[in-house]
């Protein structure tokens, strides 16, 4: 009888290292799942506002062309919207090849120019205060030659943000026309 005892207390103890080992996988797992949908929910979010951001800036630059806003920093002079030579078919090309890259301006959609990078390099590097917007996210306006028509710019926003999973950014383009 006392072997069947030992036996039972064995069985016991292997049935309780099994349920802790069970518990230890279901509890991992669920951590597992908790933490991926957390970055996940805060990913999502990040690109909700990169979006939002980069309509603000396309929103800022059409408005700034409406009321002939100042861009400073291309010309020797700043320039508004008006100007000839911002409208001429390789004006920005000339002027930053490929491309010019700006920074919105606190005064009414004005285009502080910061200077221009080669394709491969989507972001130049700016000064933070210029940069950055809310916390962690950068924005830069990309003005370029249509290529269509004289009377056409494209422009084109790009926010750029870090995060757990390394760079991020959310990319609008528009076309301006001359009014």
């Amino acid at each position: 009888m006392s072997s069947k005892l030992f036996n039972q207390s064995g069985q016991t103890l292997l049935e309780i290292i099994v349920v802790i080992a069970v518990g230890v996988i279901v509890v991992g797992s669920l951590v597992f799942a908790t933490i991926v949908s957390l970055r996940n929910a805060q990913f999502s979010k990040n690109q909700s506002e990169a979006t939002k951001l980069a309509q603000e800036g396309i929103e800022k630059v059409r408005s700034g062309r409406n009321r002939n806003a100042s861009i400073v920093g291309l010309f020797e002079q700043p320039i508004s919207w008006d100007d000839p030579r911002l409208w001429g078919a390789t004006a920005i090309k000339d002027s930053c090849n490929p491309d010019c890259y700006f920074v919105l301006g606190n005064n009414n959609g004005q285009l502080d120019w910061i200077g221009s990078t080669p394709p491969d390099k989507p972001l130049p590097n700016c000064p933070p205060a210029e940069c950055l917007d809310v916390n962690v996210f950068k924005r830069v306006v990309i003005l370029a030659d249509d290529g269509s028509s004289v009377s056409s710019k494209k422009v084109t926003v790009i926010v750029a943000w870090n995060d757990f999973a390394g760079s991020h950014q959310s990319k609008l383009t528009t076309i301006l026309r001359k009014l």
